[in-house]
């Protein structure tokens, strides 16, 4: 099977057929209990002027949470190619319109260094490497606490396997991280990598000060996205206690992250995600509410910053 093939079946059988299954499912899981007319109702309930002042909150936290992302990737490039913070902001929004249409949002990169000089552009995509990977030692961080809470209340064979594999994998890629440096001194050693051994320097300009600095905004940026989850879900009237619901709400992220998925299906494993974790562990009776908060929170977090990074990729073809 040659390359045009695989990318036909890929493309127009195996991806639909996928989003076919998890609609199916999530009709399912809607379905099951036999209320759905009942949870339609109480969703329109709660769409009022009495939960305005929440939903804003909600949005003005998006930008929020923007604004983090485009500093930790200023602090990144500046140990290569210093940007003013609106010119990293305009980099960060291209880098989120690629990532809307690649697997895993992997393309993100692809649209971050479209603003950096090309003799910068290989230390500028290894530097959006350590960003990701800082990001994703806060999102397994949050993961294993949800997979301890789901252990304790829920757990079975499977998930305490997921849990160890989880802890496993966490204290490898915290490790990495934090010794990113090393890497360029490996690759001294390493003949097939000696051509970007001049890229991979830039990873031993990176200070531990300057890599916690960057977990910090993470941090940040995590907590953000989970409260924003937990805000839109009890506007629609999901009811999910706070404490509970922020450790699966953690581990639902941290799911999202680990489970490969393109756009056209990620809202699809979304919405089952969060539906098993939320409403299978009886944290909530409202699956509407959970399927509606989640697509709403990609909207914002995803979609929202995708337009304007587009935008600003037509400004840079102008150019």
């Amino acid at each position: 099977m040659n390359k045009t093939t695989k990318k036909i079946w890929l493309r127009y059988i195996f991806t639909p057929a996928l989003l076919v299954l998890l609609l199916f499912l999530i009709y399912r899981q809607l379905t099951l209990r036999g209320d759905l007319a009942k949870q339609w109702a109480t969703l329109r309930e709660q769409l009022n002027g009495r939960t305005l002042k929440w939903f804003l909150l909600v949005l003005l936290l998006a930008p929020l949470n923007w604004t983090l992302e485009a500093l930790k990737w200023r602090k990144l490039l500046s140990r290569i190619n210093p940007l003013p913070f609106y010119r990293a902001y305009l980099s960060m929004l291209t880098g989120m319109a690629f990532s809307l249409v690649t697997p895993n949002r992997v393309g993100d990169f692809a649209g971050r260094i479209m603003h950096v000089p090309d003799r910068y552009k290989l230390k500028a995509a290894l530097a959006s490497m350590i960003g990701s990977i800082a990001q994703m030692c806060i999102t397994a961080s949050f993961g294993i606490i949800g997979l301890i809470y789901y252990n304790i209340h829920f757990g079975n064979k499977a998930s305490l396997i997921a849990l160890i594999a989880a802890v496993f994998i966490a204290v490898l890629i915290l490790v990495l991280y934090l010794k990113v440096g090393r890497l360029s001194s490996w690759s001294t050693r390493n003949r097939t990598l000696r051509k970007v051994n001049v890229a991979l320097r830039v990873l031993k300009s990176y200070q531990k000060k300057d890599l916690l600095y960057i977990l910090g905004l993470a941090l940040g940026r995590f907590l953000i996205y989970n409260l924003q989850f937990l805000l839109l879900v009890n506007i629609l009237g999901a009811g999910v206690p706070w404490v509970p619901g922020f450790m699966m709400s953690g581990l639902m992220f941290w799911t999202l992250a680990v489970v490969p998925s393109i756009a056209m299906l990620e809202l699809g494993v979304r919405g089952y995600t969060g539906i098993f974790l939320f409403v299978q562990t009886g944290l909530t009776t409202a699956s509407l509410a959970i399927l509606g908060g989640s697509y709403l929170l990609w909207v914002i977090n995803m979609v929202l910053p995708a337009v304007f990074g587009s935008l600003a990729i037509l400004a840079i073809r102008r150019k």
